[in-house]
């Protein structure tokens, strides 16, 4: 029995022991090979011991065979493998030695070049830059009240017209000794009156106002304003002055002497010419690790000194005479010869024939005079201590008032002003929006200025003839010192391609990065030098704009690893720009504190404009090229809340109420002017102004309330390069507000479906745009459409509140006769009248009273048009002939006649042409189609080109659900 039990195992066993000896016998095959290659595993003897006698001695025989054939190769130690290789490794390189040589050399070469650009641009591009200027204490303290009033009493007349002898110095702006400098043609500057800019490597500093003078050309200019002195003890003329460097590396010792009309001298000082340096510029690897890394140091580039002479009344003229030391020579009262080889100089004597002028260029010493002004003691000092506006580029609103990331602004905004939640931009840019700011009036009324950022000579001479008014320059009139700092070439001449807003002295701070503590450094000295009169300061921190490089201690490690080629990246770089401002405010305000005038001083917080960056799904469309970098949408892409919502945050210093309350209210940026007017004690309100003052609100003394002042507001106008829209909360939409954007011209685009950079390329056109906004919680959100009632209603206020003219279009698609006529009710003083008409139509006009009819008639060619320029009119009356065929609705429908001017009117649907495929689809050559539409002058409306993009576009839009 027990033998049995053990044969029963053994059989259930034998099959396990088969499969064990197999493995081993596996195993062993591969152990056995692996050494017979110099490699020897674990348990190699104890599977020898288990090995059939057959397999070991087919072991022992490639054993030998292998030590004879090692023989053969020319490494003989080591394992046969390693002896296989290295010979094969040699032969190769032997055989092709020519061609490895040259892709080593090359590779070697390519190594050079390459490494120190990328270090170059991790320099540059990459790795933050840490604060380069230190913060200094202000140790001067100046008075919490002043009795001053600041005049600039030779710089703001125009030329005298009964003197042709009048004469301007000026240098040639290519060889103006590294000085940037444009001469002023615009027929409202005095004589020699010049803007100019002293420009070096990290910093600006510009005198925006100035004359120049040279031992070649003196300088006579005369009071232009006739002020009443209250007071003729303590009345100060303040001068600044700056020398240029030197002319071809001679140095000369200049004197300049100030007398007035009686001869007697004013002031008198010797300089010497300073060496003439050239900015400092990141073209190598040492230049860009000084330029991020180095602390921040100031060449010596020319010399800016200034007079301050007391006096008991401003003299009626001062003559600048300049003495050349090293030559002994004064000249005085020279002849003035002509020399006018530049373009602007030309463009000035087209305007002023009679006009002559000096090229100083070459002068050994020229000195430029700037911001004479006259400080008065007063009975009746300007209303306000002081009023500093803060505008930080690009900071969203959303932004600003997270208290996450801005603690020190919004614990400043609760404890001490009013936070306003709704306020808003007029544009999604820089210049589109500060332009409303600073005139109080819409970009498309000032013009082609406000759009662009190299205005020409014709651009700036076109503003200056229109006259705007300026809050900069009602500033001056109310007696403040005005000043500018910061990002402000675009806003002065001393860069070329700016336009003078009306600043009188100021530095323009432009270091790529960063320059906001250089700024608030900037501030403080200013203050010392100019803070004891009443003074309006305008600080423009560029910290928020892109590129976004915060340092390194401000960005969130955490989020930015979570997505770091994603869209996360950069809206964590700008958080952390965010973050870097955020704690730059604590030291604005310490050096107010410092001055001593904190308590005294009213201080306005805003933006320009936001960013959109993390918003969907536009941030698909624009900016998305650099999506493997963190593709974002930046600005000017379009106008939703994250790009035109900004923060506004008022502080006065007294008589000021309702402080820590949280303003829902929509304001925007062309309530500002009015508001600042009125603060600083304005007495009426332009009628030119778009703005409302929003003042008594804020004042305590006031019963009214923002309420009470914005009851009678139901829309907010926004202007774009590319886009214009309407926030709207009027009439159907008291408790939906919606916002509507028109598209007024075709972006080139990338869109990005699967996020590759080989995505397809479209031009992307959405002409109506739609959001709801919610002024409870401040929220946006897209919607593909609207009802038709909303949309009429939505089309109408848009179409009333914008400033552009509205015109009547009509568009021809045959060839024939057309004969036509309309009615037109006068309503204002702005006429209506013809702005285009084919040269082989013929028109007339008849008026009378109120009533203005024009008639057409003649041959017209396919797509030949007429514009009529409605001004301020009303349509009541048009005429066709039978034969024509009126469409005016993008479906290309047939309107009967007795229905086209109500759709006209009242903008039914006329707003978009039908395209051409639906009028070749619908209507034959024979067909007299005409088709009527109303639009602004500024519009452009265009098609999608190609069905693929829009297929594309559609898809997408789709996908997201806003299509479909």
């Amino acid at each position: 029995m027990k033998k049995m039990k053990q044969h029963y195992i053994r059989i259930i066993l034998r099959p396990l022991r088969a499969l064990k000896l197999s493995l081993i016998y596996f195993y062993g095959r591969v152990a056995l090979s692996l050494a017979l290659r110099g490699i020897k595993v674990p348990g190699l003897n104890k599977i020898k011991n288990k090995m059939p006698k057959g397999a070991l001695g087919a072991y022992e025989r490639r054993v030998l065979i292998y030590e004879i054939k090692g023989e053969r190769y020319s490494y003989r130690k080591g394992p046969l493998w390693f002896r296989v290789a290295y010979t094969a490794i040699t032969y190769f390189l032997s055989k092709n030695k020519f061609w490895l040589l040259i892709v080593f050399k090359t590779t070697i070469a390519v190594l050079v070049i390459a490494i120190p650009i990328l270090i170059f641009v991790l320099i540059r591009g990459v790795l933050p830059v840490p604060e380069r200027v230190s913060y200094i204490p202000i140790n001067t303290k100046l008075n919490e009240t002043s009795q001053n009033r600041t005049d600039w009493l030779y710089t703001e007349a125009p030329f005298n017209k009964d003197d042709n002898k009048t004469s301007f110095n000026y240098i040639d702006p290519e060889n103006a000794r590294g000085v940037i400098i444009t001469p002023v043609i615009e027929s409202s500057a005095p004589a020699g009156l010049i803007h100019f800019g002293i420009g070096y490597y990290p910093k600006k500093l510009n005198l925006l106002r100035g004359f120049l003078t040279s031992n070649n050309a003196p300088l006579a200019v005369s009071r232009n304003r006739n002020i009443p002195i209250e007071v003729e003890n303590g009345n100060k003329l303040r001068i600044q002055y700056y020398l240029f460097p030197q002319n071809k590396n001679s140095i000369t010792q200049c004197k300049i002497q100030l007398k007035d009309q009686n001869g007697n001298i004013l002031a008198s000082t010797i300089e010497t010419t300073p060496l003439q340096l050239k900015p400092r510029v990141a073209k190598s690897l040492s230049a860009a690790w000084n330029e991020r890394f180095l602390p921040n140091t100031i060449p010596n580039y020319g010399k800016i000194g200034e007079f301050i002479i007391n006096v008991k009344a401003a003299p009626q003229k001062i003559i600048a005479n300049v003495t050349n030391l090293n030559e002994n020579l004064e000249i005085i009262n020279k002849e003035i010869s002509l020399n006018s080889k530049t373009e602007a100089i030309k463009e000035y004597l087209l305007n002023h024939p009679q006009k002559k002028g000096i090229d100083v260029t070459q002068d050994p010493c020229i000195f430029a005079l700037g911001d004479f002004s006259l400080e008065r003691i007063v009975v009746s000092p300007p209303k306000r201590r002081g009023i500093v506006f803060i505008l930080v580029d690009t900071l969203r609103a959303d932004t600003a008032y997270n208290s996450a990331l801005m603690p020190n602004l919004n614990d400043f905004a609760k404890s001490q002003g009013i936070q306003f939640m709704e306020h808003r931009a007029q544009g999604n840019m820089t210049v589109p929006s500060i332009i409303p700011l600073m005139t109080s009036k819409y970009s498309r009324e000032i013009g082609s200025v406000a759009f662009t950022y190299a205005a020409d000579a014709k651009m700036r001479k076109n503003f200056y003839d229109k006259k705007h008014p300026l809050l900069a320059t009602y500033m001056q009139n109310l007696g403040y010192r005005v000043g500018a700092i910061g990002w402000l070439s675009l806003f002065s001449e001393t860069m070329q391609g700016g336009v003078d807003l009306g600043f009188h002295n100021a530095i323009v701070s432009e270091t790529p990065e960063y320059e906001a503590r250089q700024i608030t450094e900037q501030m403080g000295s200013w203050l010392e030098n100019y803070g004891d009169s009443p003074f309006f300061l305008y600080l423009h921190y560029n910290t928020t704009h892109g590129p976004y490089k915060p340092p390194l201690e401000e960005v969130d490690l955490k989020k930015f690893l979570s997505k770091p080629f994603g869209l996360n990246q950069k809206k964590q770089f700008y958080d952390g720009t965010a973050r870097y401002w955020d704690k730059e405010f604590l030291s604005i305000i310490q050096k107010l504190k410092d001055l001593g005038i904190y308590d005294e001083v009213d201080i306005i917080i805003t933006s320009d404009h936001g960013a959109q960056l993390d918003r969907q799904p536009w941030n698909y469309f624009l900016g998305v090229p650099q999506n493997i970098d963190g593709g974002y949408a930046d600005k000017g892409s379009s106008l939703f809340d994250e790009e035109v919502r900004v923060p506004l945050i008022i502080k006065l210093a007294d008589n000021f109420k309702g402080i820590g309350e949280s303003i829902s209210i929509p304001t925007a940026h062309i309530d500002l002017f009015p508001t600042l007017y009125n603060l600083a004690g304005g007495k009426s309100v332009s009628k030119q102004w778009r703005g409302i003052d929003l003042f008594p609100a804020l004042e305590k003394k006031s019963s009214l309330t923002f309420l009470d002042i914005l009851k009678d507001r139901n829309s907010i106008y926004f202007d774009g390069h590319r886009y214009a829209g309407i926030l709207y909360w009027g009439g159907e939409f008291n408790q939906k507000p919606m916002k509507y954007v028109r598209q007024l011209a075709p972006d080139k685009i990338k869109l990005y479906l699967t996020h590759n950079p080989w995505s397809q390329q479209i031009s992307w056109y959405q002409p109506e745009i739609f959001s709801n906004v919610n002024f409870s919680n401040h929220t946006e959100d897209i919607i593909p459409m609207t009802q038709n009632n909303n949309l009429k209603e939505l089309r109408k206020a848009y179409f009333e509140k914008s400033p552009s003219d509205k015109i009547i279009r009509l568009t021809a698609k045959f060839s024939g006769t057309f004969n036509f006529s309309t009615k037109l009710k006068k309503i204002g003083n702005n006429l209506p009248k013809i702005s285009l008409v084919p040269t082989n139509i013929k028109y007339t006009e008849q008026e009378n009273k109120d009533i203005i009819r024009f008639n057409f008639h003649g041959e017209i060619q396919p797509d030949e048009s007429i514009w009529i320029n409605l001004g301020d009119s009303s349509l009541e009356e048009i005429n066709i002939s039978d034969d024509i065929i009126p469409v005016a609705c993008p479906n290309g429908n047939r309107i009967d006649k007795e229905f086209l001017v109500d759709t006209l009117q009242n903008n039914i649907c006329s707003f978009f042409a039908p395209p051409d495929g639906i009028i070749e689809r619908n209507y034959t050559n024979k067909d007299h189609v005409i088709i009527f539409q109303k639009s602004l002058s500024n519009e452009q409306v265009e098609q999608i080109e190609g069905t693929g993009a829009g297929a594309a576009l559609q898809n997408a839009l789709r996908e997201w659900g806003y299509a479909k």
